[in-house]
């Protein structure tokens, strides 16, 4: 009987210690799609934000917003490269993870579309559009905080859903050409920075 409970004690330290490493193993895995998503999340911005505040009042700038697929484009594929330099092994916590963003990526793709369809109805009007951007920022903080609470980093969940919650409010007060610079604020504080957390605490 002894034997028996010395073996479930054991399963569950080997399970525990399984799931442990499993952590470890994301977060270093983490590091570098964190830094690269950010610094095209806020290059991006920046770049569309700057064009828009140095052109003309009558020019039409709205297809700069074509960087963004163009960003999309980059990073996935950068996140295919990547991927294959660090093969992380599949656990639970990597599943839910990799769930997370999935299910962020298809939720941008939604509202982006949903959008589209609205502006593009002649009897709807855009003013009944959803706040994109607020919104996206939010899914943003929602998919960086449950990253962050598994990988047991809460420094990394409370600052991500911080940056988020206050730039989404921001963008919704202070609509416009702003926007893109609560969209760079954010990924400085949700993308880059728990991405350079994650490097140089794994570094040690």
């Amino acid at each position: 009987m002894e034997e028996k409970t010395l073996n479930t004690i054991e399963s569950l330290k080997l399970i525990e210690s399984t799931i442990e490493q499993s952590r470890n193993d994301i977060a270093k895995a983490s590091a570098q799609p964190f830094i690269s998503w950010g610094v095209l999340i806020i290059v991006t911005s920046l770049v569309i934000y700057g064009v828009n505040m140095l052109a003309e009042p009558t020019t039409d700038t709205s297809l700069w917003n074509l960087l963004w697929i163009a960003m999309t484009v980059i990073g996935m594929l950068l996140q295919f490269r990547m991927s294959k330099q660090w093969v992380v092994p599949e656990s639970i916590v990597s599943k839910v993870i990799g769930y997370t963003w999935g299910t962020f990526g298809v939720f941008v793709f939604v509202l982006w579309a949903i959008n589209i369809c609205v502006v593009s109805t002649s009897h709807v009007s855009p003013i009944v559009k959803m706040p994109m951007a607020a919104t996206i920022l939010l899914l943003m903080g929602v998919a960086v905080s449950i990253t962050g609470l598994l990988m047991k980093h809460k420094f990394i969940a409370f600052m991500g859903a911080g940056a988020s919650i206050v730039c989404s409010y921001l963008s919704l007060v202070n609509p416009g050409v702003n926007v893109l610079l609560y969209t760079a604020i954010t990924g400085v504080f949700t993308l880059l920075i728990p991405g350079l957390y994650l490097k140089f605490s794994n570094d040690r």
